[in-house]
């Protein structure tokens, strides 16, 4: 009886995982990207680099001398989450805007997931470093974290942050026993690799922020938090949780009641008006 419930759990998640493949995580090459950006004034340049030891890529749009803005998909997820978003006129007219696969996805998938949220900061460090000023980070969902950590461990190179229905609050994280058999068994090698780096990383993420938790007073840019009331994925507490963590800096919360976890696609002004909010535009 456990086996035959591992294997249901094993194989809705890998249906799960075909869908998502569709929406979350793809290549998409030269030819397709190009296309999307045809009528851009802005072509769109991929950039490779090397950190933490391995190669890895971030797709750029806009004019070099404007404001950083870089996009941090969730899990799983790459850099195309965000193409929408590069393309945007009202933010090209502000922002040079970028989006990265994060290792374990998209152009950077050799080599698989990086379990450690520190790991997954420094991975995307040098972007930080490539640019002439502090940058706008847009984390969404395990995103979200991810940009937490890079506002405490590089202050410097950051002007702000835009967590949207991110998975920050330990307490609130969900159960997530079927993640063992994922990665420890056999059965890990019926799910396609995008989906076993994202079970990789989300396995030891209660853990992760559990390490994080005493040093978000080391933040001292403003916060824009975006949050759905029906985000069944990611706990809508977890907006109440970074207010309560940063009562030092300017806060600021988007919410929405009838709002899902899939805030890039569904309500990508909420998104935009977030960068407004950091940078103080209208």
């Amino acid at each position: 009886m456990k086996r035959r419930k591992i294997m249901l759990v094993v194989c809705l998640f890998y249906m799960i995982a075909v869908v998502a493949s569709s929406c979350f995580s793809t290549r998409i090459n030269d030819e397709a990207m190009y296309s999307y950006f045809s009528k851009s004034n802005y072509p769109p340049q991929r950039h490779f680099y090397e950190s933490i030891g391995r190669q890895l890529h971030y797709v750029a749009t806009g004019d070099s001398l404007r404001q950083p803005v870089l996009f941090v998909h969730g899990s799983p997820g790459s850099w195309d989450n965000f193409k929408a978003f590069l393309k945007d006129t009202f933010l090209l007219q502000h922002c040079r805007l970028m989006s990265a696969d994060r290792p374990g996805f998209g152009e950077a998938a050799k080599g698989g997931a990086e379990d450690e949220l520190q790991l997954q900061a420094e991975a995307l460090l040098p972007i930080l470093k490539m640019q002439k000023q502090p940058v706008v980070l847009i984390g969404h969902s395990y995103g979200g974290p991810v940009i937490v950590q890079m506002a405490i461990m590089y202050p410097q190179y950051i002007k702000g942050l835009v967590i949207v229905a991110g998975a920050v609050d330990p307490d609130l994280e969900p159960s997530n026993w079927y993640r063992f058999p994922l990665k420890y068994t056999p059965l890990r090698w019926a799910m396609p690799a995008f989906f076993r780096s994202s079970n990789d990383e989300l396995l030891p993420l209660e853990k992760e922020l559990k390490r994080m938790k005493p040093n978000w007073d080391k933040i001292h840019c403003p916060v824009v938090v975006v949050q759905g009331g029906k985000d069944v994925l990611v706990a809508p507490g977890n907006a109440e949780f970074v207010k309560k963590q940063l009562p030092h800096v300017r806060v600021t919360t988007i919410w929405k009641e009838n709002m899902n976890h899939f805030v890039p696609w569904s309500d990508p002004d909420l998104i935009v008006e977030g960068i407004k909010r950091v940078l103080e535009l209208k």
